[in-house]
């Protein structure tokens, strides 16, 4: 019974016992993020496509980027895009993790991510409040910015 135990240990501790890792491969992560299903019915990636064809190109998807960090069990996949007049941006992030496969928004609160969650004519309205903000002067939409998270109204 004493060389059981040991025995057995060291096979639940061993690699083939043990897990799969909860951090996604870079292809993985970004397909969890594209077959996404929103609050709207359709996928993050069909509601990009529709935007970018509805808006006749001043919004402009510029793909996917996979972030790691060493401490964290999960990927941020961040997607890319230029708006109107505006350098290109990363702005929309979502975490994601495998084993059970799971994407969610990074800041499901705030910004053009929670837009995109709500589907795709939410997503276009936000993007034309941020090409409005591009015709403002550069003072004002700063203070805008920062006055952003205090704002008491969802205008959505």
């Amino acid at each position: 019974m004493r060389f059981v135990v040991p025995a057995l240990l060291a096979v639940l501790v061993s690699g083939t016992a043990c897990a799969q890792p909860f951090v996604p491969t870079e292809r993985a992560a970004i397909d969890l993020v594209r077959d996404r299903r929103t609050a709207g019915f359709t996928t993050v990636a069909r509601t990009l496509a529709y935007a970018e064809r509805v808006t006749g190109g001043a919004f402009r998807f510029g793909g996917y980027r996979v972030d790691y960090r060493p401490d964290v069990p999960f990927a941020r996949v961040r997607i890319c895009y230029r708006l109107g007049i505006d350098p290109p941006n990363c702005g929309l992030a979502y975490r994601v993790a495998v084993n059970p496969p799971h994407v969610e928004p990074a800041d499901r609160y705030n910004g053009l991510a929670r837009d995109l969650e709500h589907g795709p004519q939410a997503f276009l309205r936000a993007l034309a409040r941020e090409a409005d903000l591009q015709r403002q002067p550069d003072v004002l939409r700063k203070v805008q910015a920062a006055l952003e998270p205090y704002n008491p109204y969802d205008w959505r």
